[in-house]
């Protein structure tokens, strides 16, 4: 629930933390007049049409939450402007699905769940989104895309895809968040060498000056550029981040002409409704890209749960995103597909044929059970020096087979010599190359278990996705080796670390006093928290 719509309570009165609550009518926000509601979280009024946050007692503006074009509601204060006048809104009430188009589009089903409850009203608030990134695909181009890749799933109904539902399809514009930020890491983590990045050899076998892991510091800083985060509630955000990516490239300022023809939901969600989500899913790709930072190691593991991050330099901008929205009902069960708008990738979970499920999880359980006789080979393959020790240790005990033995290697050196490089070949094998070719072949068989299914909606995209490669990346160790990383690392290139021996730590970032609450919220935070 948005903090606006939590129910005002009598002025003056302490709240269970003791604070006092200002009612609705008590003050009015200085930037467009609307009605300002304290919140204990952020310690601040807080304005739902203009996003901005200010100080309860002076009312002097203590930062917002990145609306470059605040919007404010028509009631009766404010003139509707001639842009707006064009427009119309949309409600259904049976879902509550808010939509706004020009006066020349008219809806007699709502877009999100086929109902005819729909209404049409003059709009309630200003419609100013910042940017828009216009369809590329139309109606016809994105039924052809759809029709395409349900040929590519196996197993699908034969009655589920026909041109009649294809139909369905409506042009939406989903009201998005498009953050982008500077992002410092402190990385706690497990640096591996030699034979100790297999995890069946640090478990069972002892270290030694070759095959070791050890506790591991470091600092990373790197940018993440145009993260989308959708700020409506009636489309899941699973099913618009399998939609991604977009090329906001072609993000241009937004402008009514655009809107001609189709329609754009109205946003529910500012970005102070979703911090925590926010910070979740740049966290994750935080993790990820220190994953790719070796720190001179063979392979590092990063502990999510001792690192921190800090956010630096965030910018939030109101962007309508172009889908193709469509919502079927196949056997009780309400399905939703997207069509990207502007590239055309197709999003949404497809049911199977019956009896084909469960063949499919059958299928995966044996990908699960060679992982199981993978790790049990790699520890027995380890074990072959201890093997070879132990029988080495019984001919010693034996005189009568040492003595049979030093008689053969006499009597015949060459066939010794071979045997000798033939056992020193198997044990090599045996000891180094074996375990690698395993531990990639189980790598392998946990990547196609973590693969989706096609007939599972696609993850999320990686953070290779949104890592600007145009920001400058540093990254250095800060325990016993140091190395730094100055010319302009590109994602997954570990070539380019330069190892030196010296360098200060970076300097602590201090905040102004005009920071905004999602800033602080970002400046220090245990990672994934």
């Amino acid at each position: 629930m948005a903090i606006w719509d939590q129910p005002a309570q009598k002025f003056g009165v302490p709240n269970k933390d003791g604070e006092k609550i200002l009612s609705a009518n008590s003050s009015k926000c200085p930037n467009c007049g609307q009605n300002l509601f304290f919140d204990s979280n952020h310690g601040a009024l807080t304005c739902k049409h203009c996003g901005g946050l200010f100080d309860p007692a002076t009312l002097g503006k203590v930062g917002s939450f990145g609306l470059e074009n605040p919007e404010r509601a028509y009631d009766g204060t404010i003139e509707l402007s001639s842009e707006d006048e064009s427009r119309q809104e949309i409600v259904c009430n049976a879902c509550g699905a808010e939509v706004i188009t020009d006066k020349n589009t008219a809806s007699t089903v709502c877009v999100f769940c086929g109902s005819p409850a729909v209404i049409t009203r003059r709009l309630s608030r200003e419609f100013k989104p910042d940017r828009i990134i216009p369809f590329k695909i139309d109606k016809a181009k994105a039924m052809s895309l759809f029709e395409e890749h349900c040929k590519t799933i196996e197993h699908l109904p034969k009655s589920y895809a026909s041109k009649k539902t294809f139909e369905k399809f409506s042009a939406l514009y989903v009201p998005t968040w498009v953050v982008s930020t500077d992002v410092e890491v402190d990385v706690a983590g497990h640096g591996h060498m030699g034979k100790s990045v297999d995890d069946m050899y640090r478990e069972n076998y002892k270290q030694d000056g070759e095959n070791y892991s050890q506790m591991a510091w470091g600092k990373a800083f790197f940018r993440l550029k145009n993260v989308p985060f959708d700020g409506e509630k009636h489309i899941a955000d699973r099913l618009i981040a399998a939609a991604e990516p977009f090329d906001y490239d072609e993000m241009v300022p937004f402008k009514s002409e655009y809107l001609q023809g189709y329609v754009a939901e109205k946003y529910d969600q500012l970005p102070v409704d979703m911090t925590d989500k926010i910070y979740r899913r740049l966290d994750k790709y935080a993790l990820q890209i220190c994953d790719k930072i070796t720190f001179g190691y063979d392979a590092f593991t990063t502990s999510s749960d001792i690192s921190t991050t800090r956010y630096n330099n965030q910018s939030i901008t109101y962007v309508l995103l172009p889908v193709w929205f469509m919502t079927i009902e196949y056997d009780g069960i309400k399905y939703q597909y997207i069509v990207n708008g502007q590239t055309g990738k197709v999003s949404g979970e497809f049911p199977y044929a019956k009896g084909w499920e469960t063949m499919e999880r059958a299928g995966r359980k044996v990908q699960i059970g060679t992982i199981t006789i993978n790790e049990g080979a790699r520890k027995i393959l380890y074990a072959l020096p201890a093997v070879a020790l132990f029988i080495l240790r019984f001919f010693g005990n034996s005189s009568r087979l040492t003595a049979r033995l030093l008689v053969w290697m006499f009597q015949d050196p060459l066939a010794t010599l071979l045997v000798g490089l033939l056992i020193g070949a198997l044990l090599y094998a045996g000891i180094e190359v074996f375990p690698k070719m395993l531990m990639r072949k189980q790598k392998v068989t946990i990547q196609n278990l973590s693969k989706a299914s096609n007939h599972d909606m696609a993850p999320a995209p990686s953070a290779e996705e949104y890592f600007d490669t145009r920001a400058k990346v540093f990254a250095y160790e800060t325990n016993n080796k140091f190395a730094s990383l100055e010319n302009g690392w590109s994602y997954g290139d570990r070539e380019r670390f330069d190892f030196k021996t010296a360098a200060p730590d970076a300097e602590e970032h201090e905040l102004g006093k005009d920071a905004t609450e999602f800033q602080k919220q970002g400046a220090a935070r245990d990672m994934l928290s």
